[in-house]
Formats: C-alpha cells, structure tokens, sequence
C-alpha cells in the first residue's frame, strides 16, 4: 500500500495518515461479542443515502408499518454500515435508523447499525463521498454567510501557519474555485453535526464494527488475515479507541491554533507534516525539548503513522476485499482458518463483488453478501433493494418480488 493514494469519486479511497494519541474526550459505546438471542434477523446492507427505498424494504420485511413506526416486535434488524454517502438523503437514512433503534428498543426489538468505511471518513472529516444535494438539507437560513466566514477563517489560518513555517499563503484563483467547490452552503453545518459533539457524529461514534448473533459474524467488510483471531472486543475496542484519539488530537491542534475546528484528519496531517519539515531546519541549538514546538511536534507527529489505523486500512474490518473478490478455489482454506479462528459458523457482510448485485453467497455460503443497488433517485429505477432475514438458520432473501431461501437449513 502507497500511502499517497487517494482515488475521488469512487467508493473507497485510501488516507495518508493515523492517530495513536493514549487520551480520549469521548464515551464510545462497545457492543458486546454476543447479543441476546433474537427468534428473528433481518439484515440490510448498504444504503448510501437512500431512505426511501431503505423504508419500503423494511415495511416488505414486516419491520416498519404504513407510517414508518417499528412494527417488528422482538426482531433483530441490522444494518451492515456504509448508511451514509451516495445518495442524497442521508440525513433522512440517520433520522431513520436513529428513531427505529429507540422504537425496536421499547417494544423489545434491536436496531444494529454497524460502521462502514463512509461513516468512518465522515467522523474523520473527509467528505469527498458526500453527495453534494446532501448539504441542502442542514443549510439554514445564514448558510451562505457561514461558508463565507469559513473561507475567510480558513485563508487566516494557512497564512498564519505558513507564516509560522517559514513560508507564504496566498489564495489564488484555482485555490478559491476548489475550496468553493468542496464546501457548499451547508458543509458548515454538516460537518458541525459529524463532530462529536454533533447530534449526528455523537451517534456515528457509538456505532460498533462488529457484533455475533447465534455463530454469525455481521461485519461491514470481513476479517482479514492480518486481523485472525480478534475477537469482536478487541474489534470494536481498537476501532473505538483510534476514533476517540484522532477526536482528541484535533482538539488540541484546534486549542493550539494549529488546524480550525472544522478541519479534516487529512488538514491536520498537512500542519503538522508542515511542522515537522520547518523544525527540521532548524539550527541543532534550536531543536531540543526546551522548544515547545519540538515537543507538540513529537507529539503528534504519529499522525503520519496512518497505516495503523484499523478504520482506514485495507486489511482493516471496514475496507478488506478478500471476502467480496477472493477466488474461493484458492482462499477457501484461509477463509475456513479465518472463520474459525473468530469462532463462528458463517460471515455476513456489507459487501458486493461488483459481479452481482444481488444477496449471495459464497465460499459455500459460509461468507453471505448483503450488499445490492439501492437508490432514491428515479433515474436509477430505484435500484433493487433486498434484505436477509434470518431464522432457525433458515437464509432467505426478501425483495419486492417476494421470498427466495438462499440456505436452507433442513
């Protein structure tokens, strides 16, 4: 892996960078390894924005009624990440899944929504998936007047750091039609909402990675190799725990009027990078532990350490492949040592291998994929949105068409 890479417009996309700081400013919430038994399962994978379609499936399912209300008594829904991104109703997808959990919870049901890669890069401030209409919908009345004043704090800014690293910042033409470009009315508030303190990134951050119902791991992407023999604790624990640092590091590159509050996990790697270089030309005399700058420097130079990071990783639980494109012939032994190193009897995923955007199996149907076309856009024809229901170890596949058994446990 190069840590360089960044591939815009698609679905995933690597980060130079990772955040190993011990502090947290935040309670995360860890789901534990094994939930209560549920008579019934229904899982729904991606969604990427698309609520309304996400409804229709659920009241098919029986989960929601006419009105949009639990009607799933005691069932287990849960969602296998990637919520968000895509399409354009994000927030109605949020509001969605937020209030549902509430409901199911009250009427004895559970509502599970796990973390994908895109809930992942929208707590850490990088938002080159968000679809551009989904900014209109937390544009307020100021929002134009926000962007502006977003700009002007962001040119202040890189001018003071580049003055503070022996350089110069100007805004020129091509770096004022990008940051426009990027940051539409209603970024500001958007963003503000992924924070942790936001209503939105307050909730993103409780989201667990993984969680096992009766020998079955629900996962966004799949365990990898690398990964072998972690329990669903130490997942979850791990992913939860680089969250709260990267949280913790930006509040203190913030206090320290390095990066603004609305900056990226990418900006706060371009400052310090920045940082470092500076130091580094300084006289020896200059550079020891009675300089502050040294040792913030130190401190946070880890940020460049991005390879580490679980949630970014492309071994990690949110971005491994080999589920989705191992050649099953040849990884059907690994993937057998995989499974049973996690203890459990089959995998079900968030993923698509691109080939068949329908919910199948593979590896003789002990990795299951979850993840279909699901779209709000009429252009789209609604794409083809299906759910797994689980129960007494009966797999079936529910669609608008009807039921199909994709494994029969009899």
């Amino acid at each position: 892996m190069t840590p360089d890479r960044f591939q815009c417009g698609g679905r995933h996309r690597r980060f130079p960078f990772s955040a190993l700081v011990t502090c947290s400013v935040l309670m995360v919430t860890v789901i534990p390894a094994v939930a209560q038994d549920s008579p019934r399962i229904v899982v729904v994978g991606e969604i990427q924005g698309a609520a309304n379609s996400a409804a229709t499936l659920l009241g098919k399912t029986g989960l929601i009624d006419g009105e949009g209300h639990w009607s799933g008594g005691d069932s287990v829904l849960i969602q296998t990440g990637d919520l968000i991104d895509g399409g354009e109703n994000a927030r109605a997808a949020m509001d969605l899944f937020m209030r549902l959990q509430e409901e199911a919870a009250a009427a004895g049901g559970r509502v599970i929504v796990l973390m994908g890669n895109h809930e992942a890069m929208n707590i850490l401030g990088e938002l080159r998936d968000v679809n551009y209409m989904t900014y209109t919908a937390f544009a307020g009345p100021d929002a134009e007047a926000r962007q502006k004043a977003l700009y002007e704090a962001t040119v202040a800014r890189r001018a003071e750091r580049a003055a503070a690293t022996g350089s110069q910042f100007t805004p020129d033409d091509e770096f004022n039609a990008d940051w426009f470009a990027l940051h539409p009315p209603g970024w500001v508030e958007y963003f503000e909402a992924m924070r942790p303190e936001g209503i939105y990134g307050r909730w993103l951050r409780t989201l667990p990675v993984a969680v096992e119902l009766d020998g079955v791991l629900f996962i966004h992407a799949g365990i990898s190799p690398e990964m072998k023999g972690m329990s669903v604790e130490a997942i979850n624990t791990r992913a939860a725990e680089e969250i709260s640092r990267f949280d913790a590091d930006r509040e203190r590159m913030v206090a320290e009027e390095m990066c603004l509050p609305l900056c990226s996990a990418r900006e706060m790697v371009e400052v310090i990078n920045a940082e470092i270089a500076y130091l580094n030309t300084l006289d020896a005399s200059q550079r020891n532990k009675d300089n502050p700058r040294m040792t913030r420097a130190a401190d946070l130079q880890h940020l460049g350490q991005w390879g580490s990071w679980s949630v970014l990783t492309d071994t990690g639980p949110l971005w491994f492949k080999g589920t989705s494109q191992w050649d099953e012939e040849q990884h059907g032994e690994e993937m057998d040592d995989i499974l049973a190193a996690a203890g459990v009897k089959r995998m079900v995923t968030g993923q698509s291998d691109g080939k068949e955007h329908v919910i199948h199996g593979r590896f003789d149907d002990r990795v299951i994929l979850t993840s279909v076309d699901m779209s709000d856009n009429p252009w789209d024809g609604g794409g083809t949105p299906a759910a797994l229901e689980i129960v007494d170890d009966d797999f079936i596949i529910v669609t608008a068409n009807g039921r199909e058994v994709l494994i029969d446990s009899q």
